[in-house]
């Protein structure tokens, strides 16, 4: 009888479990609020937009191990699936990450210019997409990355597929894209040098935006006067590491944005910065979640 009660009350334990289980998986994937996450992976970018089943990886700064980790934080444990990984440029810290990802991940589709690199950190990474079947698709002006709730993505540079070659300086062919959800817009910018940015204001491109991940970790090479009057950004990213050997980043930058009234977050200071941004009915807005 003893047994019997035993039984019963383990019976009664994995199924109020599973239905527990079942309840955080429903509203997880049918979940309509949208999250951009601006990764802390050190001196490099790597930025996570999710909402529900649905994710965009953006970049993954250089360390594979470290990015898992940041993965593993934000997407559920039962959704081994990431729908697109973008890789802006060739550079180290930006696709070093990328590589685990795609090897513990189904990666469905990899987004990416022509440009390449001699480093052995490509070679591997463009081996490891070859291998895991990832789509893959050349990043252009206009291509557009839509999720359910009217979410867009949209790529603004480069404007035209560009030569397949290598370059010691492949900043020049940064993906530069805009996140759209409502009234609510990111520009995210890559490493894109300032000549390529007043390329942007010169093709009549709409960089108008609220939110500015400010190009190349605050490089004083990027972000010009002129760039900040067209995008009129009110809060602005720096993803940089700390006592980064490139000095990252410049003090005249940092005084440029703040001159302007436009509030300064940095990964290095606050890690993970998270934006929730809920169904942008009546005009709501994407709100800064402070890290846990």
């Amino acid at each position: 009888m003893q047994n019997r009660k035993l039984v019963y009350g383990i019976l009664i334990f994995l199924l109020a479990l599973s239905v527990i289980l079942g309840t955080v998986v429903f509203y997880s994937l049918n979940s309509r609020d949208l999250k951009v996450i601006f990764l802390d992976v050190s001196q490099g970018d790597a930025i996570l937009i999710s909402q529900g089943q649905n994710q965009i990886l953006i970049d993954g700064g250089k360390n594979g191990k470290l990015l898992l980790e940041k993965l593993g934080k934000y997407i559920p444990f039962w959704d081994r699936t990431i729908e697109v990984v973008v890789a802006t440029h060739p550079d180290q810290d930006h696709i070093g990450g990328l590589i685990d990802v795609t090897r513990s991940y189904d990666v469905s589709t990899v987004l990416e210019t022509k440009a390449k690199s001699d480093s052995q950190t490509y070679k591997a990474w463009k081996e490891t997409v070859n291998n895991e079947g990832s789509q893959q698709l050349e990043a252009v002006k206009d291509l557009t990355i839509r999720f359910p709730e009217s979410i867009e993505v949209q790529v603004l540079y480069p404007p035209l597929p560009i030569e397949s070659s290598n370059q010691s300086n492949n900043n020049q062919y940064s993906v530069a894209m805009k996140l759209t959800y409502g009234e609510n817009k990111f520009l995210l910018t890559g490493d894109l040098p300032g000549i390529q940015e007043q390329e942007l204001i010169n093709n009549g491109v709409d960089v108008s935006s609220q939110i500015l991940k400010v190009a190349h970790h605050g490089s004083k090479y990027s972000t010009s006067d002129e760039f900040l009057q067209v995008v009129r950004p009110v809060e602005a990213v720096i993803s940089v590491g700390k006592n980064n050997m490139y000095g990252h980043p410049n003090s005249e930058i940092i005084q440029k944005l703040l001159k302007r009234g436009i509030t300064v977050w940095r990964t290095d200071e606050m890690g993970d910065i998270i934006y929730k941004c809920n169904p942008p009915t009546g005009g709501a807005k994407c709100k800064i979640e402070f890290n846990q």
